[in-house]
């Protein structure tokens, strides 16, 4: 299994969890009468979904290695997104978010990818 990356930024480790989903554009129709049809209006974009823990000796070592993350994934910055697992797209990073407990040492993060400049596929 290769190391995930985001445009020039290699994790250092993989996230723990990454989950990659496509939803689809449904739309409600009223039928007077005999109720409601739904219509699938095409796919909408991947979205990858990375949740992880960056590590430190110290507090300062963890908040280091996560400000080091957070300025590659930045939301808004758009680059190709390297899974674990071989696929990859171009992505923009839409959510950023990240926790911190106990002593510092472990801060955990959540990075949401969304696929970017390209016509979803069927």
């Amino acid at each position: 299994m290769n190391r995930m990356q985001f445009g020039e930024y290699l994790f250092d480790q993989n996230p723990r969890r990454i989950e990659l989903s496509r939803a689809h554009n449904l739309a409600a129709h009223t039928l007077p009468g005999t109720g409601v049809s739904m219509q699938d209006t095409g796919p909408r974009c991947r979205m990858a979904r990375c949740e992880g823990e960056v590590f430190g000796d110290t507090a300062n070592a963890a908040l280091n290695r996560l400000a080091s993350l957070a300025a590659a994934c930045a939301p808004g910055l758009r680059g190709t997104l390297y899974l674990p697992a071989g696929e990859q797209f171009t992505a923009a990073v839409s959510r950023f978010a990240y926790t911190a407990q106990g002593d510092g040492r472990v801060l955990a993060y959540v990075i949401d990818f969304l696929e970017y400049g390209v016509e979803a596929a069927s």
